[in-house]
């Protein structure tokens, strides 16, 4: 008897939470943090993908898996999350593909001892979509050495990392150079078609700030809007409560994609009443603020955010230009800046129609996904 073998998929996608429920939702949204998942789809019939699940009450191996996750996350510093996608079921799909797509490096990581597998027995190639990996902070020699070893395995074990931000694409080619031609650079793009204003002729008057991540300055941007009470401010974040609030010109939305707590439509809206969007953060090499900073220009809201190692891609944006970076990430240097450049509305709209032409240019979706294929199907150095 002839044992005929599966046919394997051409790419299989590792997403996060809440990416099966857009999918199977059939309804409008942005396509960026799908990272070139239903293009490769549109092109190709065998595309797949798995996501991270809640897994921890089902098994007793899940519970170990997350005792394991939590002892690797408290010496190394690094995120393992390995209950909620190293599971059987998934072990054997990405077993018959021929091509993984890690989108995010947490993924990664808690994905490695399934990579580590496929990699001794050679049964396919792997990419790690990487923002934020190196800028994971260490307190002690000791968790500094554990934390190198775990990535030296990370980048010995996958085949290829794409790294969002050109400063962390740098600073791992000097920081890992064995590895550097692993290395690739493709810029986080987004869904221009999508993020475009509807009805241009809405009144624009409102500062904006957008964001859940651990590197925003939270308490900052909430001094901010109260030294500022002649403005109108909306915070859209999950990471601020109604109780935290400390002027009356703030509204306040819960927000979090992987919640939908928000659609894309109803943030849409709130961009389309913005004058400025404030994105104060943290110094590392994380390019924080990158997605709502895009999003910001391709609705034609200008944006102010901290000048920080992360940043992107300091190449393309200048400041005044396209931009505005802020230096000295204090209470006083911001309530300065933005008092300046909502002063001047010519100003303000010549930097807002050079920031969106960038974005039009050289972040559409479409981009990233072409250069992915590049890497991941034809592999080609970067």
């Amino acid at each position: 008897m002839t044992i005929v073998k599966p046919k394997k998929s051409l790419i299989t996608y590792v997403f996060g939470f809440g990416r099966s429920n857009l999918i199977s939702s059939n309804k409008n949204y942005a396509d960026e943090f799908f990272y070139g998942y239903f293009h490769f789809k549109n092109e190709f019939n065998d595309v797949e993908y798995i996501e991270f699940e809640n897994n921890v009450d089902k098994k007793i191996i899940n519970r170990v898996l997350l005792f394991i996750s939590k002892v690797l996350r408290k010496i190394s510093k690094l995120s393992f999350f390995i209950e909620n996608i190293c599971t059987f079921k998934n072990f054997k799909k990405l077993l018959n593909t021929k091509n993984i797509i890690i989108t995010n490096d947490r993924m990664g990581l808690s994905l490695l001892p399934f990579l580590i597998i496929y990699k001794l027995f050679r049964v396919n190639k792997s990419s790690v979509i990487v923002m934020g990996l190196l800028a994971k902070e260490t307190n002690n020699i000791l968790s500094h050495a554990i934390q190198r070893t775990f990535l030296n395995l990370f980048f010995l074990t996958v085949d290829r990392f794409i790294f969002l931000s050109k400063s962390e694409w740098k600073q791992a080619k000097v920081s890992y150079k064995k590895f550097r031609n692993k290395f690739y650079f493709v810029p986080f793009c987004i869904d221009t078609d999508f993020w475009k204003p509807n009805e241009p002729n809405i009144p624009r008057k409102k500062i904006i700030f957008i964001g859940n991540d651990g590197r925003r300055e939270y308490s900052l941007v909430n001094e901010i809007a109260r030294e500022l009470p002649e403005y109108e401010f909306t915070f859209v974040t999950s990471e601020i409560k109604k109780d935290e609030i400390k002027s009356k010109n703030i509204s306040l939305y819960e927000g979090s994609w992987n919640k939908q707590v928000l659609t894309d439509y109803e943030l849409k809206d709130i961009y389309s009443e913005a004058k400025l969007s404030i994105i104060p953060i943290k110094n590392s090499y994380q390019p924080s603020g990158q997605s709502v900073a895009l999003q910001s220009m391709s609705m034609n809201v200008p944006v102010m955010i901290t000048d920080t190692v992360g940043f992107w891609d300091k190449e393309i944006f200048s400041n005044n230009e396209n931009i505005y970076f802020i230096k000295k990430n204090t209470l006083n240097t911001w309530v300065k800046n933005i008092k300046l450049v909502l002063a001047d509305n010519n100003e303000l709209n010549r930097v807002s129609k050079k920031s969106k032409k960038i974005v039009e240019e050289k972040y559409n979706s479409k981009f990233l996904y072409s250069s992915l294929k590049k890497i991941v199907l034809n592999e080609k150095e970067g």
